[in-house]
């Protein structure tokens, strides 16, 4: 791996050197232009009938140039004039009255310059403020505490090794995942992708070396870069901002970089399991593609998934807790922050380092299980096409792995972009219009000029009939129990009350008559959103990973694909059923009903049209976050079953006829 210069490059190079150039090189030249900005004097305008008595305050700072332009806010706009000191006409008469004198300092915010002119202003006056202030209170016979009835003093307690933590644990822990997963990248890339490019996969396997061994040398060539580079970055971050505050003592600038010996151990621990995590992710999905152009474009993502909850983490306020220390990526992100202030303790230590390594093993686990795939390894057709002209494409019955994934991400890309913004916009109609051009017609447009066969890869049959009957037991018995956990889930998440209130004015729709809200809110989700997920994506990654992750896959991708995390969960679950019913009955339809069973009742329960003795108890389980009575679970839970036993029965009497 030493020969490749991009890993040498991502290993070394970024580190070593371009962290001290950033660092030494940046501050330097901020703090010549901060001095440039100090030095430089700020051109102001003073305008008025009294403008002369107000220039004679301003002329003791020597730093304020008084100008005289025709026009001072054409000027101020044009960037010849810095700041414009507008005073009311009875400016004297008001001062010496003993009144208030109200005075408007007009500049440009987009300009430092400018910024800097209106402090300087304000300042001077403030000053010229106090000696007012102490004339006028002089000849009333009043001290000055008189008008400062209180005063208040900050006072900050944390010690400068406090201060430079705080700041550093928001910004290395977000380079520190970057640079690891940076140096997982390319290696994973060219161990699996570029191997099958170049041709020496297959020659690798025909050797009397097991296949878990080969995945074992790679992996832990993956996770040695990974490490190497982790701990170089820190290493030189730390080295190049010991130095760099070092030269700002003589400044008088709190900042000071002293680490406890434990704490720096603990860091180099934990950053053990979350190369591992990252360096079997990379790998398992870094398999998936054909040549080393293609795993670039599937490990991009992949990348940025990994930097988004470590963002996450950057957010102020963020804190370790008994929810946070169990998110993978932001929970080493916290520690790290915690620990570079020494206020870690052992439990979310303990607690972060298992749950990280427990991660760890089960993206080892897929990886594992990708590498015992002929099919996957040495796959030649598992990601797009090469070619644009659809006439050149060969058709297909269902779309590979990258193609499913592109779908996914065109149809999440147009979601994020142009769906809030339309269903803001546009309320009842701007819902149906993100369901059906932003997630049915990019998926079926996509699919089409991929030559792919809409039949097969939307699974449309339809079910048989102990499929359709189960599809509308667990839809019912679901749509109580997907209400419940929403329930529970308020009880230890809570819904922030502004998201909360946001969501209620963006689904208010009061005036819709029922039939276009079941229509828009249960129908439309439940036929396109089961042909993007459980269609294209689902048939798509079939065969790409085993049952349970590819249900898991799919079920986590429908609940991110709602923007809302306190959704997600539970949205993810109702995903993991729907997904299950379409994987074993292989027709889209029995989703399709579960999935507007579940979303009709919802509305039924909004909008109050459940008979009254259901709404009743619906009304006590959700609008007082009480629950549903044991007796009603138990019914509900009581039809997923047989729904789960007819479906079970009716794919297993399929599977015994074809053979």
């Amino acid at each position: 791996m030493l020969r490749d210069r991009r890993t040498l490059i991502a290993m070394i190079g970024i580190p070593l050197i371009l962290y001290p150039a950033l660092f030494v090189f940046g501050s330097q030249a901020a703090i010549m232009q901060q001095d440039k900005l100090d030095e430089a004097k700020s051109r102001i305008a003073v305008g008025g009938v009294d403008s002369e008595l107000v220039k004679g305050w301003l002329a003791k700072d020597r730093k304020l140039l008084v100008l005289s332009p025709i026009n001072p806010d054409d000027a101020l706009l044009k960037g010849a004039l810095d700041a414009y000191v507008m005073l009311p006409d009875d400016f004297a008469q008001l001062v010496d009255d003993g009144k208030t004198a109200r005075v408007t300092v007009r500049y440009d915010a987009s300009d430092t310059t400018s910024q800097e002119a209106s402090r300087r202003v304000a300042d001077t006056l403030n000053d010229s403020f106090d000696a007012l202030l102490r004339e006028r209170l002089a000849r009333a016979g009043l001290s000055e505490e008189y008008a400062r009835p209180i005063e208040v003093e900050r006072h900050n307690v944390a010690p400068p090794e406090k201060t430079t933590g705080a700041m550093l644990g928001l910004l290395m822990p977000l380079i520190m995942i970057v640079m690891v997963g940076v140096g997982a990248f390319y290696p994973a890339i060219d161990l699996t992708a570029g191997e099958k490019e170049r041709g020496t996969f297959e020659t690798l396997l025909s050797t009397p070396t097991q296949s878990m061994e080969i995945l074992a040398g790679k992996f832990l060539t993956v996770f040695s870069i990974a490490v190497i580079t982790g701990l170089t970055n820190l290493g030189s971050m730390l080295t190049t901002l010991a130095f760099q505050f070092s030269q700002l003592q003589d400044d008088n600038i709190p900042f000071s970089i002293r680490i406890p010996l434990g704490s720096f151990l603990l860091i180099f621990v934990s950053i053990l399991p979350l190369a591992f995590l990252i360096s079997a992710v990379m790998m398992s999905v870094a398999v998936l593609a054909r040549s080393f152009r293609e795993g670039q474009s599937l490990l991009t993502p992949v990348l940025i998934l990994i930097v988004f909850p470590a963002a996450i983490a950057t957010i102020p306020g963020t804190r370790l807790t008994t929810a946070t220390q169990l998110m993978p990526i932001a929970n080493f992100s916290l520690l790290f922050k915690d620990l570079m202030i020494a206020q870690a303790s052992a439990e979310s230590v303990a607690v972060v380092l298992v749950s990280t390594t427990v991660y760890a093993a089960i993206a080892l686990i897929i990886a594992a299980r990708m590498f015992q795939r002929e099919d996957v390894v040495l796959s030649v057709d598992a990601g797009l096409p090469i070619t644009l002209r659809r006439s050149m494409i060969p058709p297909r019955a269902v779309p590979t792995p990258g193609m499913s994934l592109l779908v996914l991400s065109v149809c999440l890309l147009l979601l994020f972009y142009a769906g809030t913004y339309i269903q803001s916009n546009y309320g009842l109609a701007g819902v149906a219009m993100t369901q059906w051009l932003l997630f049915l017609a990019p998926t079926l447009f996509m699919l089409w000029y991929a030559r792919v066969s809409l039949r097969e890869a939307l699974a449309i049959k339809a079910p048989a009939a102990t499929a359709f009957a189960a599809a509308l037991l667990i839809g019912l018995g679901w749509s109580v129990w997907s209400q419940q956990l929403s329930v529970w889930q308020d009880w230890i998440w809570p819904f922030p009350a502004a998201l909360a209130e946001e969501m209620t004015k963006l689904l208010q729709f009061d005036d819709a008559p029922l039939i276009i809200l079941l229509l828009v809110l249960a129908v439309s989700p439940a036929i396109c959103e089961e042909f993007l997920f459980r269609g294209a994506l689902l048939s798509g990654l079939r065969n790409a990973m085993p049952t349970w992750a590819l249900i898991l896959f799919v079920a986590v991708a429908f609940g991110a694909s709602h923007l809302v995390i306190q959704r997600m969960t539970v949205t993810a679950v109702s995903g993991i059923v729907l997904t299950y019913m379409v994987w074993r009955s292989g027709s889209i339809f029995t989703g399709m009903i579960g999935h507007v069973l579940v979303n009709s009742i919802a509305v039924l329960i909004q909008t109050q049209q459940l008979p009254a003795a259901a709404q009743a108890i619906a009304n006590t389980a959700l609008g007082d976050g009480a629950g549903f009575p044991a007796y009603v679970l138990a019914i509900s839970a009581l039809l997923c079953a047989i729904g789960i036993g007819l479906i079970e029965f009716g794919s297993r009497k399929k599977e015994g006829g074809s053979r």
